[in-house]
């Protein structure tokens, strides 16, 4: 944390060596939130916005300590459109150090610097900012009956594989199994992961507000439909991490969690669809 002299001339100056992690994440939300306010405060940074249907829901906090510097006068709402913001970055590499400002001089733009201490280079651009609508979302608190751990490159793959299949997906968990299935006009498919240390699956049940392990797997049937296209779009986050977090009740929306390197973590939460039949 840093709010030195050298940061006077600037409501928000963040720096972070995890520039391409910052990468793989704007590219990730730029398809769910091409527009979205960017909440900065002196506790880190947070995206609470629906996208523009109103299925999803991207929630996302990155922790102020996290970042090689952090400084911010005051909390402020960045309107930022997400496309244009990847244009500027996504060149950036693994040896590039990434800075992110508002000076106080020029709040309607947000800088982006890029640099490069092994090829001593540099590079600046201002992105013009957007006066969005700041709306007023609250998440009410929830117990989930099923948590489930796995691979996010095998999450990433079973989506993309179904999504040419159908539109939807039914993801079902029945003890420690997951059980994904999906019917299309020429094809279905079912995939079966059972709970195993070499795929890298793990299942927590709730009961009663408390987490179990194996020992009370019972026999509840925790199930929604959700639409595969917006899963598939949640699976851009898979260069993020290893591993990802699906939490599943029923008559709820889906949500899935990927840390954002070392910085914090993103949830995506999904409305079930309801079966005409």
């Amino acid at each position: 944390m840093d709010s030195t002299d050298e940061f006077e001339s600037y409501s928000v100056y963040i720096v972070t060596v995890q520039s391409i992690i910052i990468k793989f994440l704007t590219e990730a939300i730029k398809d769910i939130l091409p527009d979205t306010n960017i909440e900065v405060s002196k506790d880190g940074i947070r995206i609470l916005s629906m996208d523009p249907t109103h299925t999803t829901l991207v929630h996302m906090n990155l922790g102020a300590t996290n970042f090689e510097k952090f400084h911010c006068t005051h909390q402020q709402i960045i309107g930022v459109n997400m496309i244009n913001l990847f244009k500027l970055i996504k060149t950036i590499t693994n040896n590039d150090t990434l800075a992110l400002f508002v000076h106080k001089n020029d709040m309607n733009h947000l800088g982006v610097k890029i640099e490069n201490s092994t090829r001593k280079a540099s590079t600046t651009f201002k992105l013009n900012l957007m006066d969005l609508n700041n709306g007023n979302i609250r998440i009410p608190p929830a117990q989930f009956a099923s948590v489930i751990t796995m691979k996010s490159t095998d999450f990433q793959k079973i989506c993309r594989d179904m999504v040419n299949i159908s539109d939807e997906i039914e993801i079902k968990a029945v003890d420690s199994s997951l059980i994904l299935t999906c019917k299309g006009e020429f094809a279905e498919q079912e995939t079966v992961i059972g709970e195993c240390s070499s795929n890298g699956i793990s299942f927590c049940q709730t009961q009663d507000g408390k987490d179990t392990e194996k020992e009370d797997k019972g026999s509840e049937i925790i199930q929604g439909i959700f639409s595969l296209k917006y899963l598939t779009l949640f699976a851009k986050c898979t260069n993020l991490c290893p591993s990802i977090q699906i939490y599943l009740k029923n008559d709820y929306p889906l949500i899935v969690c990927y840390s954002v390197g070392s910085l914090g973590e993103i949830k995506m939460c999904l409305a079930p669809k309801h079966s005409a039949g």
